[in-house]
């Protein structure tokens, strides 16, 4: 029964880290993607605004919501997973 707990503990955790990763990876590029490639975006206009001002206004704003509610969805099912295991 002891195995079986530190296994399905190491499991979590290991299913944790990698959601952590995987997100925290999709951070990092899309805010060094943004910024690396501002000067060529702002050559495209959208409603006469640069395309560079919507992308850094509302564009990476709303892809950090969805890199939230995705770790928020992410960690339920990965705690239910772990209930359904302890049983």
């Amino acid at each position: 029964m002891k195995k079986e707990t530190g296994k399905i503990s190491s499991d979590y955790w290991r299913n944790t880290k990698r959601l952590s990763g995987i997100l925290l990876l999709c951070w990092f590029s899309l805010t060094f993607g943004c910024l690396f490639f501002a000067r060529e975006l702002s050559t495209l206009h959208f409603f006469s605004w640069p395309l560079s001002f919507y992308i850094a206004a509302q564009g990476l704003t709303l892809s950090f919501v969805f890199i939230l509610a995705t770790y928020s969805i992410g960690m339920h099912w990965i705690g239910r997973t772990k209930k359904e295991g302890d049983n």
